[in-house]
């Protein structure tokens, strides 16, 4: 991420962002400690595969920053970019994207920032880390969508890494819905949230365009059994069962 060129905005650019960053990494856990989380399937995370050959925790776009609440203590790893423009680098999603990233640092996560370099790069970097040791979270579905609707991606960074693929699915007792493209789904304050981890993905070293859509088909359909179990769990002591398993995915 480029910097003012002048030292004066440059000193105040990462003043101001890492104050902002400080102040939202304080809030977001005073949010946080308002929230009943509930774990469940955490015995997959400490399966042989699991530690052996490390593993990606991989969820839909819509519940990643639940995800990002449920396994802070995790040290993951997260892995961002941003339009290579001359434009984006002067708006103001530049500069809140400076402070999400370190907000997500503040909170615990390793960020790997592509955009400081090469976009192939940056990818090569992330499998390298993942191989290293570094588990990882990533939104099949992202960064953009269609949503619900997993991108071969995924499959290829386990792959390449020597990882398995945790799929975990989220509900909420109650919610703030979104209206951009993902349905960005954000339990309310001293709601419940349940997180369902599915048995681990093992994805071969070796893959052609047939197995690698294979194996994306069978993160997605997890995915979506999982988000819909995770539904029904929380939803349970409400009285507003909304699991429906003829549909994709409406969260709460």
């Amino acid at each position: 991420m480029s910097l003012p060129v002048n030292p004066v905005k440059r000193f105040f650019y990462r003043g101001i962002t890492s104050a902002a960053s400080t102040l939202t990494s304080i809030l977001l856990s005073v949010y946080q400690a308002t929230l009943e989380i509930e774990i469940t399937g955490e015995e997959n995370l400490l399966t042989e595969d699991a530690r052996e050959n490390n593993y990606i925790i991989a969820v839909w776009h819509s519940f990643i920053n639940a995800a990002l609440f449920t396994f802070n203590s995790r040290r993951l790893l997260v892995f961002t970019d941003h339009p290579r423009l001359e434009s984006y680098e002067k708006s103001p999603a530049h500069f809140f994207r400076e402070i999400g990233i370190k907000t997500l640092r503040s909170l615990g996560y390793e960020v790997l920032d592509a955009s400081l370099g090469k976009q192939s790069a940056g990818i090569l970097n992330f499998v390298k880390k993942i191989r290293d040791g570094f588990p990882a979270l990533i939104a099949p579905d992202g960064p953009d969508g269609p949503i619900y609707e997993a991108k071969p991606g995924t499959i290829y960074v386990a792959s390449k890494a020597n990882s398995v693929i945790l799929p975990v699915g989220f509900g909420f007792s109650r919610k703030i819905l979104g209206r951009n493209w993902d349905d960005f789904s954000l339990p309310l304050p001293f709601s419940k949230v349940t997180a369902l981890i599915g048995k681990p993905i093992s994805v071969p070293s070796k893959l052609n365009e047939t197995t690698q859509k294979q194996y994306t088909e069978i993160l997605e359909k997890e995915l979506d059994d999982l988000s819909f179990r995770a539904n029904e769990i929380a939803l349970s002591g409400s009285g507003d069962n909304q699991g429906k398993h003829n549909e994709r995915p409406e969260q709460n």
